[in-house]
């Protein structure tokens, strides 16, 4: 099922919905319970960036979604990847960078492997994410 034939069933919408409500909730509680960030960025783009990121993760794991289930492996370790972003903010050392860098790579592998278009939507998140977290790892 293609992006277009999804929009015409309510269930769908109804899914991709609720994907961005928790997605971005997230992102929400890691700006509210945020260190600051280890770059230097413009206040005001910050905020624009985080929602096109976390609103971008949110239809690439809704693409996934549909034709896997909630319980694959690619869902499982997107999961994983967005509580370690959470907990990354809230406590920014290094191990964490590094794992959390890690489970976003998993991610993009996996949905690739199952939709290019899930992939392509999610490498924002994989550029946001080695763009923060760069400084506390050491680079």
């Amino acid at each position: 099922m293609n992006v277009r034939e999804a929009a015409s069933h309510p269930g769908q919408i109804r899914a991709l919905k609720l994907f961005l409500i928790g997605t971005l909730v997230v992102g929400a509680l890691g700006s509210v319970l945020a260190k600051p960030l280890p770059v230097q960025l413009p206040s005001w783009t910050i905020a624009p960036l985080w929602t096109l990121t976390y609103g971008l993760m949110a239809v690439s794991a809704w693409l996934i979604w549909k034709p896997a289930g909630l319980k694959s492996p690619a869902l499982v370790i997107f999961a994983a990847q967005l509580a370690l972003n959470l907990i990354w903010r809230m406590v920014p050392v290094p191990a964490l960078a590094v794992a959390m860098n890690l489970c976003v790579l998993a991610t993009l592998a996996l949905f690739a492997r199952r939709n290019l278009l899930a992939a392509l939507t999610f490498l924002p998140c994989l550029a946001w994410s080695l763009f923060v977290s760069a400084p506390s790892i050491g680079f």
